[in-house]
């Protein structure tokens, strides 16, 4: 197969050739290489391969490997992107989040709970609810005394966002709170069936596998649960535009 759009190889020199052959057969590893990776493989300098390069009609050696993975489909460069679906949530999933809605519109306050990179899915949906009005906060530290936070308050809405809902210091955390009449606790974790789903008063839940590298790094998607965040933040919006 050839490579480049080139009209006439016959006007190529015999180390353009060379070079020509060695990435024609080698496509699929150009793309990882340098010039002077290529310059060794081929036995030729690296000023030849770049003169290869502009001859080819490329203005750059980066260029150039754009175009081979191009029309390479190097698969392997990228894995292929998946998007959440409808598979990714049960299938009662619109109801789940029309309850849940009616509780955050109704509450006095709302505070987001996550710990690790759901922390960060916490701090971002405070930032929301807080944009359209409502009285939203993030709580990020286990050990924050939050039941000392609440003696003067009512209707509060807790969300707790956790993949696994099984982290030990995120059923601490509940653990003070969830036998407290003036709150609500609502879960968001793909795991239906963890102490997290079932200490909750609801819960939004989804399907993504808990992934971990090391214990403690989670590498799970967090797309899913920032979805349902999404989807209530819009709800509400629309409501409240009305």
């Amino acid at each position: 197969m050839a490579l480049f759009d080139y009209k006439d190889l016959s006007t190529l020199s015999d180390i353009d050739l060379t070079i020509y052959r060695y990435i024609n057969s080698n496509s699929e590893k150009v793309i990882y290489m340098r010039v002077r990776d290529i310059a060794q493989n081929a036995h030729v300098s690296n000023s030849s391969v770049m003169r290869f390069v502009h001859k080819m009609g490329f203005s750059s050696f980066p260029e150039m490997k754009a175009y081979l993975q191009n029309i390479t489909n190097h698969e392997s460069l990228m894995p292929p992107l998946k998007f959440i679906d409808e598979s990714n949530f049960p299938k009662d999933i619109s109801n789940r989040l029309q309850i849940v809605t009616d509780l955050l519109y109704q509450a006095d306050n709302i505070i987001l709970f996550g710990i690790g990179s759901s922390g960060f899915l916490a701090k971002y949906g405070a930032r929301q609810l807080a944009s359209i009005g409502f009285n939203s906060s993030s709580v990020t530290d286990p050990f924050y005394p939050l039941e000392s936070r609440l003696q003067n308050t009512s209707n509060t809405v807790l969300l707790c966002i956790s993949n696994s809902g099984t982290t030990s210091e995120v059923l601490g955390f509940l653990n003070g709170v969830v036998n407290n009449d003036d709150v609500k606790i609502v879960a968001i974790t793909g795991n239906e069936t963890s102490p997290l789903a079932l200490m909750s008063d609801y819960s939004l839940c989804y399907v993504e596998p808990d992934y971990r590298i090391h214990y403690y790094f989670d590498l799970s998607s967090k797309m899913p649960a920032l979805y349902l965040i999404e989807a209530l933040i819009h709800i509400l919006f629309a409501r409240i535009d009305k």
